[in-house]
């Protein structure tokens, strides 16, 4: 063993059960293989597939994720006391929803989603020689890079998707909101590899692509998400002050350009405008309204299970009814649908777990002694990637939308991955 290898002190490569194949070698191909299919085939799916348990490309990509993990997990057994509390979590949850609606495989359907954002969270813990940040940020722009310059395309040539009587861009997801946030992400991710690692032209103009593609969405809550991550990033970036005064300028830069077009303007002249006397009434004027009705709607949905909830799902799996347009659309607040869907105990439970992973990053951020330069590098996406889900959240459903969850996973899970044993002049991955 040489010196170094004696230093870093990393768990051994083990083979992979079955077959013997070196698992580190392919998995990033395979992850970026698995985020891009995803990400080209988002808008495939029927609109109301998750009114239906039928198996299509997300749920094999989804299988396939779980299979990975459960062979790393049994390899290295990295992270199992958090893989196991984690799907004790969604084992609980799934089974109140199937009390609730029944056993189906429409009832297992989100439960079985949000398994494989675990899997591959696992997936990432259990390679950290490999799924570095630095990795992970450049799959993030691999899968981003058509659907974005889709997005440009359909802006000019009208061929994005009619929303509240506007055609929107949306490129290759299935919906504006979704593909904003993936796209704000890409965007916050390309800049943090320009200052962090000087790549140069190539992540300054993937910067721009994407945040680009995002304004033509124009999505305010995703715009909102934005700019907060360009300016969580600027906060959080440790380096001379003319690169960390950048995100700043592109924050400003992606406001005024904003405010510039004449849709950006009419958008915020429309939800400045609400009526609330339509709103009461179930006739909301603005897309801010019709979310403030339909959390008013869900409120009974938790009052008849304040404690441990209706079950993962209950509240996107009612198919819609021609009497009311809200039944079975997504609440549109993460906040909101975990409270009805896991109650007081599942959501408290679901924070705590956040509080702890935050609270792991900053360990991390801070004793960069013991952990390395490239804990404060990698901790520092984690943190802006945390900071744009927990914002967007707020006003959309950012943790229904698998791409969003994968590419987040991968921004935050490093910088976790990172031990005492992986530190000191340890080398960037490119």
């Amino acid at each position: 063993m040489s010196a170094s290898e004696s230093q870093l002190r990393l768990p051994a490569v083990r083979r992979w059960p079955l077959t013997g194949l070196r698992v580190d070698r392919f998995l990033m191909p395979l992850l970026g293989l698995l985020l891009l299919l995803r990400v080209l085939t988002d808008d495939r799916s029927s609109p109301y597939s998750r009114h239906s348990g039928s198996l299509n490309l997300s749920g094999v990509i989804a299988v396939a994720l779980m299979i990975v993990a459960a062979g790393l997990l049994v390899a290295r057994r990295r992270g199992v006391p958090a893989a196991t509390l984690g799907g004790l979590w969604l084992c609980i949850w799934t089974a109140i929803a199937i009390t609730t609606s029944g056993a189906s495989s429409e009832t297992l359907r989100e439960g079985v989603r949000e398994a494989s954002v675990l899997a591959l969270a696992m997936v990432v813990y259990n390679a950290p020689r490999v799924a570095t940040a630095p990795r992970a940020t450049r799959l993030i722009q691999a899968a981003g890079v058509l659907p974005a310059l889709l997005a440009l395309y359909q802006l000019p040539t009208h061929t994005g998707m009619l929303v509240s009587g506007h055609l929107r861009s949306h490129g290759t997801f299935a919906h504006s909101d979704s593909a904003v946030m993936f796209f704000s992400m890409a965007a916050a991710a390309s800049l943090w590899r320009y200052l962090d690692h000087g790549r140069g032209r190539l992540d300054v103009t993937l910067t721009a692509l994407f945040a680009a593609a995002a304004l033509s969405t124009y999505a305010l809550d995703g715009l909102i998400t934005l700019l907060v991550m360009m300016v969580a990033l600027g906060a959080l970036y440790r380096g001379p002050l003319r690169m960390k005064a950048v995100p700043f300028a592109v924050a400003a830069l992606i406001a005024v350009v904003f405010f510039a077009t004449p849709f950006g303007a009419q958008r915020i002249s429309k939800e400045s405008s609400i009526n609330v006397t339509a709103t009461e009434r179930g006739d909301p004027n603005t897309s801010l309204a019709w979310r403030f009705h339909k959390w008013e709607t869900l409120v009974p949905l938790w009052e008849a299970s304040p404690v441990l909830g209706r079950g993962l799902g209950t509240t996107t799996t009612t198919a819609p009814q021609p009497y009311d347009r809200f039944v079975g659309q997504p609440p549109h607040d993460e906040y909101v649908r975990y409270l009805v869907e896991t109650g007081v105990l599942g959501f408290v439970i679901l924070l705590a777990a956040f509080g702890a992973m935050i609270r792991a990053i900053f360990r991390r951020r801070r004793f960069t002694a013991h952990y390395g330069q490239e804990a404060l590098s990698a901790s520092t996406i984690a943190l802006v990637a945390i900071t744009g889900c927990l914002i967007n959240s707020l006003a959309d459903n950012t943790l229904l939308n698998s791409p969003t969850c994968y590419a987040a996973v991968l921004l935050v899970v490093p910088a976790l991955a990172l031990s005492r044993n992986l530190q000191r002049g340890t080398a960037r991955a490119d």
